[in-house]
């Protein structure tokens, strides 16, 4: 049968109501759309309008969305991912996971741009999506199934984001799984879990075109060209995977070791992309729409399995001193199974054994030695003797055993894989991301290692912060994959002409000349042609603006504040024995603080909301 219409953007948000059993639609008006894009922004925008402050994140009133962007379904670069936005059962307050896989285009081309999920079911049940719209199954025989396994087997209903054990047992960092991708950050499996909800199947007939094709064409083609040239996003990636930031962070002392107190990492060589691209490498794979194709598969342990992403080597490697790729392998396939987070897991289990080490736990397992992991991944997957404690993260472990000097959380989220110490820009993006301690919430620690700013220093620091955190708030709400700043920032003549060294002198001394300077044509022509109307550089660079102060307001009506916008005492009271001092918060925090027009609190000002078009 022939595709039904070609569209850019259906409009349309699926409504389902799991207590009652009810669909519906909710439309998406032009002014969400201008002001929103997709993707995160108008996730959050729908949560905004809907949810009550308040509300328990496990419970029937949390309600969870996902939604695609205009890109997907273009040959925008990895367009078709999609983002997952709720109150996260690991914080308490709002976060954003993004996964790759095939789920979000094949949800547009069932006519909806997103769905929104309420209320909690009964008994198990899963929802498919096609062009007639959307019914709500019974998936009692599915339950306790395993993420893999379930999609194997329920491939005719079309294209999955699952839960996976984890979930339906409420561990507090469970993912959620499309295809072999994950959306692994804040427990988007769990509250799946508290709605008895196993999974979401999409599949459609539309064809997916933008408004404006000649003009997309052209942007296209030169934002491709800008992929394939770079040496990043046309060479390193393709070649090694994100495991390429292995050899860049580790000698700089940014890889987490020993649950953070260590610098280096002996056996950084064993794990690092170019001994499983020379050892263990079978092929590529990546998101739909996407030149680099950075994922991997490698045979470990004499089994073809999906590769460990860079987050998963280091927190469940170099954190846990483990040297080892075969067991870090495995490891990283027993979470995708049950549908845990990696990252979380990861410094769960550091914190644990320096618990341990402290005489504060009774513990089982030690650095360096992998034996017993298996074991307690499952325990807490299954919520099982200890680990029914570990399931609840790092902040909830320090507060029941002690330890909070070296608990390494922020807002409760678990630190990505990047101490700060290293690169102390990433530290005060840390501190002040709206969902924790995540990487992709602004990747400073690329500005300060890979470009022209000192590491080290805390100068221009609160600048490129923030620029970066709007940025990328606004290519998680259009779609585009975060890799592409590298290109779409670098590729171009000023950047590429500029002397080094004044490029370097300006960053660091002028850095709101800088970032105000920064070349978006790519992204905004890009969107131009998919959404048919110009985007300007104000337009697109606001959108991420917007977005993160009103991610920031809904965040301080759940009680966030100046308190919360801290690191762990480790970071910033610790000298490490490569003498890196503590992290001076206080000097960025401040200047970062005026930059937002946030009061001493860190609360949005009046006219700054008034400017953004957000109403209190």
């Amino acid at each position: 049968m022939a595709a039904k219409r070609i569209i850019a953007v259906n409009n349309r948000v699926l409504d389902v109501n799991l207590t009652t059993g009810e669909t519906g639609e909710i439309p998406v008006s032009e002014t969400d759309r201008r002001l929103y894009l997709g993707g995160k922004g108008l996730a959050l925008k729908l949560l905004f309008d809907t949810i009550a402050p308040g509300v328990d994140p496990l419970g029937p009133d949390n309600i969870i969305v996902l939604m695609s962007g205009p890109t997907a379904g273009t040959k925008a670069p990895s367009g078709g991912r999609f983002a997952v936005v709720s109150k996260s059962p690991l914080t308490g307050i709002f976060c954003t996971s993004l996964a790759g896989g095939k789920f979000g285009v094949s949800l547009k081309r069932a006519g909806f741009d997103g769905i929104v999920i309420r209320g909690r079911s009964q008994k198990p049940v899963l929802i498919s999506v096609d062009d007639s719209g959307a019914t709500i199954l019974d998936a009692s025989d599915s339950w306790g199934m395993d993420t893999y396994e379930f999609q194997d087997a329920k491939k005719d209903l079309g294209d999955w984001v699952v839960a996976g054990p984890a979930g339906e047992n409420l561990v507090r960092y469970a993912v959620l799984v499309a295809g072999r991708r994950v959306a692994g950050r804040g427990g988007m499996g769990a509250v799946f879990g508290s709605k008895n909800l196993k999974g979401i199947a999409a599949k459609g007939k539309a064809r997916i075109a933008p408004a404006d094709p000649k003009g997309f064409e052209k942007a296209f083609a030169v934002a491709d060209s800008k992929m394939r040239n770079h040496e990043k996003t046309g060479h390193v990636l393709k070649d090694l995977g994100t495991p390429l930031n292995v050899r860049l962070y580790g000698p700089n002392n940014i890889m987490p070791v020993r649950n953070f107190k260590k610098a280096r990492f002996e056996k950084m060589e064993d794990i690092s992309g170019e001994a499983i691209r020379d050892k263990h490498f079978v092929k590529r794979h990546g998101c739909m729409g996407c030149s680099i194709r950075c994922g991997r598969m490698g045979r470990y342990n004499n089994q073809v399995m999906v590769s460990p992403e860079y987050e998963t080597i280091a927190l469940l490697g170099s954190n846990l001193e483990i040297g080892s790729l075969d067991h870090i392998a495995q490891f990283n396939d027993t979470l995708n199974r049950l549908g845990m987070d990696t990252i979380s897991c990861g410094n769960t289990l550091g914190f644990a054994m320096e618990l341990s080490e402290k005489g504060l736990l009774e513990f089982p397992l030690s650095f360096g030695d992998p034996a017993g992991i298996p074991e307690m991944l499952e325990d807490i997957a299954y919520r099982r003797g200890l680990g029914d404690d570990m399931a609840n993260g790092v902040r909830e472990m320090a507060k029941k055993y002690g330890g909070e000097e070296f608990a390494i959380h922020v807002k409760g989220l678990e630190m990505a894989a990047y101490d700060p110490r290293g690169c102390v820009g990433q530290g005060l993006g840390y501190a002040t991301a709206n969902a924790g301690a995540t990487h992709l919430s602004g990747a400073t620690h690329a500005v300060e290692v890979e470009s022209y700013l000192n590491a080290h220093d805390t100068k221009g620091k609160a600048e490129f912060v923030k620029f970066m955190q709007d940025l990328t708030d606004a290519v998680n709400s259009a779609i585009f994959c975060i890799w592409t700043e590298y290109p779409f920032l670098e590729e171009n003549f000023v950047y590429k002409n500029t002397p080094k060294p004044l490029l370097k002198w300006m960053m660091q001394n002028l850095p709101s000349v800088a970032v105000s300077s920064t070349d978006l044509s790519d992204y905004c022509n890009l969107l131009s042609g998919v959404l048919g109307t110009k985007i300007r550089r104000k337009d697109f660079y606001g959108v991420g603006e917007r977005i993160f102060n009103l991610e920031r307001l809904m965040n301080v009506r759940e009680g966030i504040g100046r308190k919360d916008d801290t690191l762990p005492k480790r970071l910033l009271s610790e000298v490490r024995e490569d003498n890196a001092p503590p992290i001076d918060l206080e000097t960025m925090l401040a200047k970062y603080y005026r930059l937002r027009g946030w009061d001493e609190d860190g609360r949005p000002g009046k006219q700054l909301l008034k400017r953004l078009g957000i109403e209190p």
